[in-house]
């Protein structure tokens, strides 16, 4: 039966793969969209109000689809209500306020770009809190990855990390990439049954309720020390409209079917589509320059992630 499988799943390849991409693309060029609006808007709507706002539309679009398999879960997710809290955490709250707050000190372009060590993260939060040790081609990918965004982070200026003038922005760019590695790590530890029971839409919509309480505290401090309101007009309603429907829902229902059809292996270099994309948009929008330590910061982070996915050579 397995070989009978094997034979249905390499009848259409190029279909299957073709369906995946797709999927996979729209995702990453929702969220280039998301860095390109969110550098646009720096300065002018409050970034943690604004990741606020953005997961509290989200919130409000999903509850009529996963308010029924919440209620069912009620018991199991109070179970594990920790559990969802450091995924509200870092996944909902952290990841995305720092995000928004990192673009008001660097380019959209920088930031897709240091995004691109999500699948390095993830190996050093696997480390960190499951114990798995990195393989010796892993730890000299992450090498590679890390020299290429300290390539992005010193604009090219290797002077710059000597005298350690970087810019602020990539540093906090770096720490949410951190807490996004600690968020997938995490997702792993969902039970299967509640996973299942959750489904996709209910999973994130979870997420959202443990983490909306948190950042909702961090806005009402945000506003407390000085921090802008959130304007009430129809460009800022329609930037938390895009980053609630197309960079939170829409990307991420993209990118898990893309992984259900190719698995995460396959699907996690997509992830450097999102650079590109940033500047396709960047540039005519914003006016950002695409810089030679760009290409290079790239090519070395890409490098690094393929080196770090590679497969144990002929372990028996």
């Amino acid at each position: 039966m397995r070989e009978h499988a094997a034979q249905t799943n390499d009848a259409c390849p190029a279909r299957t793969r073709l369906r995946a991409a797709a999927l996979l693309s729209a995702a990453c060029l929702f969220w280039a969209g998301n860095f390109v609006l969110g550098r646009a808007a720096a300065g002018e709507v409050p970034p943690v109000g604004l990741a606020f706002w953005r997961w509290a539309m989200a919130g409000a679009v999903l509850a009529p689809f996963a308010a029924q398999s919440l209620w069912a879960s009620r018991a199991e997710l109070w179970r594990h209500r920790g559990l969802f809290a450091a995924l509200g955490l870092f996944g909902v709250a952290s990841f995305n306020s720092l995000t928004y707050l990192a673009l008001g000190y660097t380019e959209a372009i920088n930031a897709a770009l240091t995004n691109s060590l999500i699948p390095v993260a993830i190996i050093v939060a696997a480390f960190l809190l499951d114990a798995e040790r990195p393989r010796g081609v892993q730890v000299a990918g992450l090498v590679l990855s890390l020299t290429g965004v300290a390539v992005i982070v010193a604009r090219g200026d290797v002077t710059a990390l000597a005298a350690l003038r970087v810019n602020s922005g990539d540093l906090i760019m770096l720490v949410a990439v951190i807490a996004w590695g600690l968020y997938t790590v995490l997702l792993r530890r969902v039970p299967a049954g509640l996973r299942a029971a959750l489904g996709p839409m209910g999973l994130l919509a979870a997420t959202i309720m443990f983490g909306l309480p948190i950042i909702g505290l961090t806005h009402a401090l945000e506003l407390l020390l000085g921090g802008i309101a959130m304007p009430v007009d129809g460009v800022s309603l329609a930037l938390v409209a895009y980053t609630a429907l197309f960079a939170s829902i829409a990307s991420y229902l993209c990118w898990n079917g893309g992984v259900a059809l190719i698995g995460p292996a396959a699907a996690g270099p997509f992830l450097h589509l999102m650079p590109p994309f940033s500047a396709l948009l960047a540039v005519p929008l914003l006016g950002e320059r695409v810089l030679p330590y760009h290409g290079v910061g790239l090519a070395l982070i890409v490098a690094g992630v393929a080196l770090a996915g590679r497969r144990g050579g002929a372990r028996r």
